[in-house]
């Protein structure tokens, strides 16, 4: 599942997964973690934006009621992981400046969801996005907008350097990798159909 580089031609393929970009332990898509929510947060290369759909397994409980009803942190915790992967996934390594969501309906627990981000704006030092978060009927459960700080090179490289292990979404071949696709995906779309 995770891109790998090849041994002999140094080429890296762009990453399609959360689990592509974050160590096993993550607390959003960390499939080796426990306490993880198992997110796998999917990059859909036709649009260039992130896709998914995912259910909670039960221990992201909030407060008691009739229904049993997502926590507002876990749900927080996927949409931030779902739009700061999808930063990652067209090549930026970033941290969440802003998150904002607005819940406007509670999420049962026994719920499938799916949940779109997309990216409104890149600035020099900054990176935009939404998402939403939607029920199986289509309903917008919960709306969130992003703001993101893009990490300079340099301070990338100094993570890996203190890092015990090397995240695979650090890696600049894999960084470039996905620029490069993410800048077919933009040009294609400009096209006129036709």
């Amino acid at each position: 599942m995770n891109s790998k580089k090849k041994p002999d031609d140094g080429f890296f393929q762009a990453s399609k997964v959360s689990q592509d970009l974050h160590p096993e332990d993550c607390f959003v898509c960390g499939l080796e973690n426990d306490k993880s929510l198992k997110a796998t947060i999917q990059f859909d290369e036709e649009n260039g934006e992130v896709k998914f759909t995912h259910s909670f397994q039960g221990h992201e409980l909030g407060a008691p009621g009739r229904k049993r009803l997502v926590h507002g942190g876990a749900i927080a915790a996927l949409l931030d992981e779902a739009q700061g992967v999808l930063a990652h996934h067209i090549g930026h390594i970033v941290m969440t400046d802003q998150l904002h969501l607005r819940y406007h309906k509670a999420t049962p627990i026994e719920e499938s969801v799916e949940i779109h981000a997309w990216i409104t704006t890149v600035r020099k030092r900054r990176l935009y996005t939404r998402a939403t978060m939607k029920n199986k009927e289509g309903e917008v459960l919960v709306s969130s907008s992003g703001r993101w700080y893009l990490l300079p090179d340099r301070m990338i490289e100094r993570i890996n350097k203190e890092s015990e292990k090397l995240i695979n979404g650090f890696q600049p071949g894999l960084i470039e990798a996905n620029r490069s696709r993410f800048k077919s995906i933009r040009k294609r779309k400009r096209q006129p159909s036709g």
